[in-house]
């Protein structure tokens, strides 16, 4: 890598101005159930003011995202520098029960957050990954299941009041038998990280280490234990976004809008709006309207093209939706810079229309 390479990395890994007189101010495809954090390992604000502090100096030292998240995305080196203004090094271990969760890394845009996690249960511990245990087997909480919490500056967990998902999955290693989990735990939210909520902590609820067992189809402790915790995130947007008012196509003869797209190198949104709302009570004579309009688009009637030609392939992640607005959550399945897509286009097709939607003027999410 080129030296004005690092320095341009570095620029977008240090913390904005404001996330640095905080800090001195303050000497930190599946649905959840949500769960008290009756035991939690809080820090204190002096902590987690010393911790940020760590965390804008470390942010100098990253030259990379951890391998084991290039190899979740396919990804190479050269990529990985495009993802680095969302990476957040961590480095948080827990311990009970003789185990212990050790938290390395947090990325972020928008709309997505991965925490990276190693789990290491004492020697002689087998923690299955053999033939016909999958990732998403593994989680913590058996079936009820514990979201993050975002906290604000003061350590107050900001209230989302959105739809959003959180799940977990354990990587390949390379070895299945022995007793030790890499643990990616994934939230997807509809409305995204706000601005003006001063994101500047994470809490993770971590009780009981769980696998489904498709024998007795539910949920098994295998290790029991408590490491919850939380970390400090200096969190900056690394995606971009146009605001539009451009008829796509019609559903149910109604024309249907795409109000804002968002694209990060990671992850694409499109708000989508109808020019009336769905009607509260089907109508007889169209059944199944609110169910048209709500799959209006998914990434098959997409085609994400970069200014050079080149198809991104495209991975829903989810959606939600109300009688007249929606929004659609895709993850981009090779990582790639805003440069080479703006300029490019964004082809939807809805009922068997079709329309290109340049992809031009992308400005720093709001």
């Amino acid at each position: 890598m080129e030296p004005r390479d690092l320095n341009r990395m570095f620029d977008a890994l240090a913390p904005t101005p404001e996330q640095e007189q905080a800090g001195m101010d303050r000497l930190l495809q599946k649905e959840r159930k949500v769960r008290p954090m009756k035991k939690l390992k809080k820090l204190t604000v002096v902590a987690i003011a010393a911790a940020l502090m760590v965390i804008s100096c470390a942010a100098a030292m990253v030259t990379g995202l951890d391998q084991r998240l290039l190899n979740y995305f396919g990804s190479s080196q050269e990529q990985a520098e495009l993802l680095a203004p969302g990476a957040v090094p961590v480095d948080v271990t827990v311990e009970d029960n003789g185990a212990t969760l050790h938290v390395t890394q947090v990325l972020m845009d928008r709309y997505s957050i991965l925490i990276l996690a190693d789990f290491t249960a004492p020697e002689g511990t087998v923690l299955d990954m053999g033939e016909g245990v999958k990732g998403r087997d593994w989680g913590f909480g058996g079936m009820d299941w514990s979201l993050p919490e975002l906290l604000d500056q003061t350590g107050k967990e900001i209230d989302l009041e959105q739809s959003w998902s959180w799940t977990i999955e354990a990587l390949d290693d390379g070895a299945p038998s022995d007793n030790h989990l890499t643990m990616l735990m994934r939230m997807d939210l509809s409305d995204g990280i706000h601005p003006d909520w001063n994101v500047s902590a994470l809490a993770l609820t971590a009780l009981d280490l769980v696998r489904f067992d498709h024998e007795l189809k539910r949920h098994v402790t295998e290790y029991s234990g408590d490491w919850s915790c939380q970390f400090p995130i200096s969190w900056q947007d690394m995606g971009q976004s146009i605001q539009l008012n451009l008829v796509a196509g019609q559903v149910d003869d109604v024309d249907i809008s795409v109000t804002e797209i968002y694209l990060s190198p990671l992850t694409l949104q499109i708000e989508l709006e109808r020019a009336v709302p769905v009607p509260l009570h089907s109508d007889e004579s169209k059944p199944g309207l609110y169910t048209h309009w709500l799959s209006a688009i998914n990434s098959d009637r997409m085609t994400l093209t970069t200014k050079g030609g080149q198809t991104i392939p495209l991975v829903g992640l989810g959606s939600t939706g109300g009688n007249q607005h929606q929004k659609q959550s895709f993850q981009l399945a090779e990582i790639t810079a805003l440069e080479d897509l703006e300029g490019g286009t964004l082809n939807i097709r809805i009922e068997g229309g079709s329309v290109d939607i340049p992809l031009d003027n992308l400005v720093p999410a709001e």
